[in-house]
């Protein structure tokens, strides 16, 4: 039996409920009706599954469960919970990116320098951690080498808290992910939550960079592992167990030495998960780099419509800034890459996904999501309109394809805006306390797949028809040039 027919079987025991009845209230054959029962057919809509629910009498908590194990059953298990999970991620995603910083009292450990500290509790633990990393800060420069789980939360509030964009302290952080698709025992994409729990750091002014590597997770976690955890600085390394309850900590030089050249061989094994690109130069550079590869399918996500391949020279002429080094140069970098876009954009099976909402927001604010601020002026009203009257007749000529969302998946500003194809991507979004948005590159096989998974299953009724797309579009011009008139 299906998951759908086996719940539905308990409540139908349950309430003593006669199929014929079922059947006829909701308007579907008692045959038909018998075989969904017995699980080898599923309800053709989620409107039957509703009339189901209404017959049954179920409570909000039953009806969801039984719509629950509808789409289960329809998609598959892992399928069902990993879109779930990444729904959830780009509606969340301001939150995740944004985590509040530790406000804590824990004094630094008083340490001999020859002496191994054993850490006998999760106070102690936090104790190590908390001198380990302090101090490190304090120094603002040098390195810290961690193999840690990404979701030791007290560790990751102490590197955000302490947030120095001048810094040249570098952090590297070799991470385990799963390499299979099912998902954890706790319904969640592991790898994908892997991601969440790293973007902070990535928004902390140091210099991140996560390494990774694979293992099966359900075994990896079954098994004995003594010390698997390891935080190193310049000065200190806290040794740690599975549970993160108990570990050791030293100064101790030679130990210190040799844990450095166990972690720099461990990096070499690993592959880097992310990479950082702030520059605006590097962004072009890096974006142009993706979009010279080949690739059957893309996407593009992003809620206030991307405008760059519709920016035309007299919009740079303008509106770059003219405190921009060697402007003229970078306007001229500028056009070649709204050039190579728009080749892109009519030579590839390329979509374009944004909101209703978005183009509201970009025409109320001019803000430009991909860019960071500091390298243009805010467009006039004018000229708003004008981008989204090119982007209105590009939708026309269906030039390329774009898709207008009736309802926004995650927040206008400072939300996750995501370029993907079957080999490589990045991810973009601009931290609430800064006006320039980071770009980090995603070429880890299980995200980029989770990603393309979740774009391209997206529910149909989510978006506007073409043609209304357009006529939605046009009436946003016209109650917009009112109010601004």
């Amino acid at each position: 039996m299906s998951e759908f027919s086996q719940l539905l079987s308990e409540y139908i025991h349950k309430k003593n409920i006669r199929t014929y009845s079922m059947a006829e209230y909701c308007g579907i054959d008692r045959s038909l009706m018998y075989k969904i029962i017995r699980g080898k057919r599923t309800p053709s809509s989620p409107e039957i599954v509703d009339k189901i629910s209404s017959f049954l009498q179920l409570t909000p908590g039953e009806c969801r469960d039984l719509k629950t194990a509808y789409h289960i059953t329809q998609v598959g298990y892992d399928n069902y919970y990993k879109r779930k999970d990444m729904l959830e991620f780009l509606c969340n995603f301001r939150d995740i990116a944004n985590k509040n910083t530790i406000r804590t009292s824990f004094s630094t450990l008083s340490e001999d320098r020859n002496v191994l500290i054993a850490l006998r509790n999760e106070t102690e633990v936090n104790q190590a951690v908390f001198t380990a990393i302090t101090r490190q800060i304090q120094r603002g420069s040098g390195q810290l080498q961690l193999m840690i789980r990404p979701d030791y939360q007290f560790l990751t509030q102490l590197l955000t808290s302490a947030r120095h964009d001048d810094t040249t302290l570098v952090i590297s952080h070799i991470i385990c992910l799963n390499n299979t698709d099912q998902v954890t025992t706790a319904r969640k994409n592991y790898n994908l939550h892997t991601l969440m729990n790293i973007l902070p750091l990535c928004t902390c002014g140091c210099q991140y960079q996560p390494y990774y590597y694979y293992d099966n997770l359900s075994a990896h976690l079954e098994t004995f592992r003594l010390f698997p955890y390891l935080i190193l600085t310049d000065e200190y390394a806290v040794i740690l167990s599975e549970t993160l309850q108990t570990g050791l900590f030293t100064r101790q030089q030679d130990i210190l030495s040799m844990l450095e050249i166990i972690f720099n061989n461990y990096v070499d094994l690993s592959r880097p998960l992310l990479t950082k690109v702030e520059n605006v130069y590097d962004q072009i550079r890096y974006v142009q780099r993706i979009l010279a590869e080949d690739a059957s399918v893309e996407y593009s996500f992003q809620m206030t419509p991307c405008m760059t391949a519709l920016l035309p020279h007299e919009f740079l002429e303008k509106y770059v800034s003219h405190d921009i080094p060697s402007r003229e140069s970078f306007i001229n970098t500028f056009e070649e890459h709204i050039h190579n876009t728009y080749d892109r954009h009519l030579n590839r099976n390329h979509t374009l996904i944004f909101s209703e909402e978005g183009v509201w927001e970009f025409l109320r604010t001019g803000h430009l999501e991909e860019y960071p601020s500091y390298i243009y002026i805010t467009p006039e009203p004018e000229d708003r309109i004008m981008l989204i009257a090119r982007l209105i007749k590009e939708l026309r000529q269906n030039i390329y394809h774009m898709r207008m969302l009736k309802q926004s998946i995650g927040p206008l500003r400072n939300g996750a805006n995501i370029f993907i194809t079957s080999s490589s991507g990045y991810l973009l979004f601009t931290p609430l306390d800064s006006g320039t948005p980071i770009y980090l590159n995603i070429e880890e096989t299980g995200l980029l797949q989770s990603f393309l998974d979740f774009f391209e299953t997206l529910d149909e009724s989510l978006f506007y028809p073409p043609s209304e797309t357009i006529s939605r579009l046009e009436k946003i011009l016209r109650d917009y040039s009112s109010q601004i008139s």
